[in-house]
């Protein structure tokens, strides 16, 4: 992950679209005040810019429909699921490996998530990378990354906030990262 000085995708970035991307329950519209203080934060640019967005998107229309929009988008059209594998494997065996090589890796950092998400669940992913930045770059985590920028473009035409979001991070998998050559780690840190 590309972070050098003035690079938005922190630590604190991921955090907030990991929290962004999750179902907007009455928890997530009680911390609105706080999610747009955290966009706040971020560094101007693309990412900042999606993220304001987003979230004048969800004040104009209301939880309700956003919890209609976000359900309608990711839990009723598989086609959009937020768990990544699904897209690369569907329901068979060999995703069943990257479920397990995914959930190995969170272990292995001593990590335990703490919903009942599948290990490939992206808001999931992103908060893993927020607080271990520094998985191993070939392995489990990053693998699964591969297809964000195909994901996101998907979702363009039926979820364009959630879309724009996504995209600022599509190049967490490019090749001068996955082979380990990005020197600087993002800052450790949450919301």
């Amino acid at each position: 992950m590309k972070t050098e000085k003035g690079n938005p995708l922190t630590a604190d970035a991921l955090a907030l679209v990991s929290r962004l991307l999750q179902y907007p329950d009455e928890a997530f519209f009680a911390d609105l005040q706080a999610l747009t203080a955290a966009a706040g934060r971020l560094s101007p640019g693309p990412l900042a810019d999606a993220v304001e967005g987003f979230l004048e998107e969800i004040k104009a229309q209301g939880s309700v429909a956003w919890q209609e929009k976000y359900t309608a988008a990711f839990d009723m059209n598989p086609a959009l699921t937020l768990n990544l594998t699904y897209h690369a494997f569907g329901d068979t065996e060999p995703r069943a490996a990257a479920l397990a090589d995914l959930a190995r890796t969170y272990a292995a950092a001593g990590w335990a998530p703490t919903t009942g998400e599948l290990p490939d669940y992206l808001p999931l992913m992103l908060e893993f990378l927020s607080i271990c930045p520094e998985p191993d770059r070939g392995g489990a985590v990053w693998r699964t990354l591969e297809g964000l920028a195909a994901y996101a473009e998907r979702l363009g035409s039926e979820v364009p906030a959630y879309a724009a979001l996504l995209a600022p991070l599509a190049g967490l998998c490019s090749p001068e990262q996955v082979d380990g050559n990005d020197p600087h780690p993002p800052a450790s840190g949450g919301l």
